[in-house]
């Protein structure tokens, strides 16, 4: 409540809080492991959630990470060894999906950055957890992020992934007309792509890209 209302008379209070807790996340392996265990669930409870607040998901997914490891050592290293097993697989799959865009894009003169990224794992302990699903059964492990110039180029390609692929109509979110209430613009859309698997797409400027990485 006190670091709260501290941070309504200046925000970088809370910004130095996060550094910090993320620090001590980065070097925890030499404290107490009760004390591990009372600093990671306090990360997971408050830092973590303040940080998405916020708008950085760099933070935040780092923080859930290494919170996560500390609480589920067993879990947390079962995602991790399948994640490994099937990174091969997941990392060709997205470059075969980076390939046929950046052809169409090409062929369209549409310029755009397209990445490919496999979910961290906390997000998918936690999708497990609340889905009642296996690992294999998570339709968004692997994703694909397209960063453009213009707001106008993201609805341009929005049109492109729809006739390239089948969309998912109850899957797709468009928060650039209306953004999160921590800022956080891009359009979500889940495609069924090559060979029938789930894909989720997210299609961003590089303005909301900083927004979205940094708050």
């Amino acid at each position: 409540r006190k670091m709260l209302m501290a941070t309504i008379k200046d925000v970088r209070v809370i910004l130095i809080k996060l550094a910090d807790k993320l620090h001590n996340m980065r070097t925890i392996m030499f404290q107490p492991e009760a004390k591990q265990r009372v600093i990671a669930q306090e990360v997971l409870d408050i830092y973590a959630p303040l940080a998405g607040r916020l708008g950085i998901s760099k933070i935040r997914s780092e923080l859930e990470d290494l919170a996560f490891h500390t609480l589920n050592h067993d879990e947390y290293h079962g995602i991790v060894n399948k994640v490994v097993q099937q990174r091969q697989k997941l990392e060709e799959y997205l470059d075969g999906i980076r390939d046929i865009l950046q052809k169409k894009f090409t062929e369209l003169k549409i310029k755009a950055e397209i990445t490919g990224r496999i979910k961290h794992y906390y997000s998918i302990y936690r999708k497990i957890q609340r889905q009642g699903k296996t690992f294999e059964e998570i339709s968004d492990i692997r994703a694909i992020r397209i960063i453009t110039d213009e707001i106008r180029d993201c609805y341009g390609v929005l049109g492109v992934i729809h006739t390239l692929w089948t969309p998912i109509g109850s899957r797709f979110k468009d928060f650039i007309a209306v953004p999160k209430s921590n800022m956080y613009q891009s359009l979500h859309t889940t495609v069924i792509g090559p060979d029938r698997h789930p894909l989720e797409i997210q299609i961003r400027t590089w303005d909301m890209h900083a927004t979205a990485e940094n708050g």
